[in-house]
């Protein structure tokens, strides 16, 4: 049986309101710029661009919210926050019911395996896995598989709608420590999507090209992933009491990461054995995975010569580090505080970079999150919340025994062959996939089983909602939490069942760290921040999606926006 569910689940209405096309109310031409880029700090919550705006600088975050149109009450539609939908949304502008990416993994049944979001076999990694490094078999510290495409995508995204506008000459780049935060919001046919493998190097996939860009090449020839090897990540700010804007330095719960240990200063020394890949992991797991794509960023924009032409850019960074951290450590930890401030600087960089390379009002800016996160169970019964992590192994385990018991067998259990599966086919990303066969033999259709998983769930204390697959296809869900799981549902891609946990819970074998993956707000949380020529700064409290981002930065082009967008640009955007 495979146990692997995505996190905890359960609040969030996402309605588009005080949205509308505003093209046609322009009473003059607007400057268009020559570059667009969606900026993604994968896991950067919401409120933290409010939690800590005192400690940022005027250069950074603050210039993008000051000078820019700040949405705080950015949240996403659907169930499934995870990094997978949430970049597929931001690029394509609409949810995982339409552009398939309904998690980042899912059972296949035709293949009797998991789905890897962005995986296809018959492609290989550029250039191949080094042997005898931990990527021999070509995997990532995470375990995913590198035959790489976005073929499972099955919505146009902005890059995608920028090609055709432009007759394939307006370029698209897109950069990523992971390789969905990369290839998601690329589109079909970008110029350049890279992220960075197990051994510290820019790879990409035979989808795209059979060599590296020159660039990319030198990148890799020399010793940049090293730079930080030997080293320490102390606190960007010794000066202050991160206590007293976070936690403490050795909140329960927390984890050690890659030989970096529980609390400040993490070292980047490769553990008791001075592995690489120990170091390639610490570093991704660390601010300095950050600062290794900003310079990785730097080169892309000079080597392509993005927004520096005739025909406008596209531009994809997304930032990984902050949810590995996040995941390690917890988002009321120290480290998610450092790592924030020093996003904080990543921006100012960038943004200087970018002024000088490209000119400020060229360029237009997009920046928002994947999804957000839970807190440590641990510090949230702390606080005073019903909190836990719920093994996946003892709860369908009783699911299992009570299924076998709500549906004997017919045939006497000392003449009924062993079965190779029980009910429980897979359980990926709080999604339950039946077992068919197994139905087939209890003389019970999948229907009455998906029911009767269903009637059980409803009355475990962890649970707080569940859906069938019936229910879900029919759109007979008529609640917010049910509209929610519905904005998740893909038919050929979701499971029998869908288990929504209470707030606070998610599905965990290990004793630290958290996750995300729920529609609690917590996880659906995250900035939608808006800066470039001829918008109208200031603070916006409207509710709003992501979505938003790919057709404001389509109308920022004056292009049309992607094929299957579901929402407009939002009302009083522009100047």
């Amino acid at each position: 049986m495979r146990w692997r569910l995505g996190g905890a689940l359960a609040t969030v209405v996402l309605l588009g309101l005080g949205f509308g096309l505003l093209a046609s109310q322009q009473s003059s031409p607007r400057k268009r710029p020559k570059l667009a880029i969606l900026l993604i700090f994968d896991q950067m919550r919401g409120d933290f661009l409010d939690r800590w705006r005192d400690l940022y600088g005027k250069d950074g975050l603050r210039r993008l919210t000051d000078e820019g149109a700040w949405f705080n009450n950015c949240h996403y539609p659907f169930a499934m926050t995870m990094t997978g939908p949430g970049h597929a949304t931001c690029a394509t502008g609409c949810s995982p019911d339409v552009h398939g990416i309904a998690a980042n993994e899912w059972y296949d049944r035709d293949a009797g395996r998991e789905q890897y979001c962005v995986s296809a076999v018959r492609y290989t990694q550029v250039p191949p896995a080094l042997s005898g490094g931990s990527s021999e078999k070509g995997k990532l510290p995470s375990g995913k598989l590198r035959g790489i495409s976005p073929e499972t995508l099955l919505a146009p995204t902005l890059g995608d709608a920028l090609k055709q506008a432009s007759n394939g000459k307006g370029k698209v780049v897109a950069l990523s420590l992971k390789d969905r935060g990369a290839v998601l919001p690329a589109g079909k046919k970008p110029d350049a999507v890279y992220w960075v493998d197990s051994q510290g190097r820019l790879v990409t996939s035979t989808y795209y090209r059979d060599r590296v860009h020159p660039w990319v090449e030198e990148i890799n020839q020399s010793t940049l992933a090293l730079t930080w090897l030997n080293s320490r990540w102390d606190k960007l700010r010794p000066d202050l009491d991160y206590e007293k804007y976070s936690g403490p330095d050795d909140a329960q719960g927390e984890g050690k990461g890659y030989f970096q240990g529980v609390t400040f200063p993490h070292l980047f020394d490769g553990g008791p054995k001075k592995l690489l890949s120990a170091y390639y992991a610490a570093l991704a797991n660390s601010p300095q995975g950050n600062e290794y794509l900003l310079e990785v960023t730097k080169r892309a924009i000079v080597a392509e010569k993005l927004g520096q032409r005739d025909e406008p850019d596209l531009l994809s960074v997304s930032f990984s580090s902050n949810d590995l951290v996040g995941h390690c450590w917890g988002p009321d930890s120290q480290e998610v505080l450092d790592i924030t401030l020093r996003s904080d600087l990543i921006v100012r960089d960038l943004l200087v970079f970018l002024d000088k390379t490209v000119g400020k009002d060229n360029y237009v800016i997009a920046l928002s999150a994947d999804h957000g996160i839970c807190p440590l169970p641990e510090v949230a019964r702390a606080a005073g919340k019903k909190a836990a992590r719920v093994s996946p192994q003892k709860f369908f385990t009783a699911l299992e025994e009570h299924l076998n018991a709500h549906f004997p067998s017919p045939i006497p259990p000392a003449d009924e062959q062993r079965p190779t599966k029980g009910w429980i086919e897979a359980a990926v990303s709080n999604m339950i996939y039946l077992n068919r066969k197994r139905a087939a033999d209890r003389k019970v259709s999948v229907t009455q089983v998906a029911d009767e998983v269903v009637r059980w769930l409803r009355k475990q204390p962890e649970v707080m909602e569940a859906f069938t697959y019936e229910q879900l296809r029919q759109a007979e869900v008529k609640s917010p939490l049910g509209q929610r799981v519905l904005r998740s549902f893909h038919p050929e891609r979701s499971g029998e069942v869908t288990v929504v946990l209470q707030p606070y819970h998610f599905f965990s074998s290990q004793w630290s760290g958290t996750t995300h993956g729920s529609p609690h707000d917590y996880d659906t949380h995250v900035p939608l921040v808006i800066y470039g020529p001829q918008v109208r700064p200031g603070l916006r409290k409207q509710r709003v999606s992501p979505e938003a981002a790919a057709v404001i930065l389509a109308e920022a082009l004056g292009i049309p926006g992607p094929a299957k967008a579901a929402v407009g640009v939002p009302a009083g955007l522009w100047r």
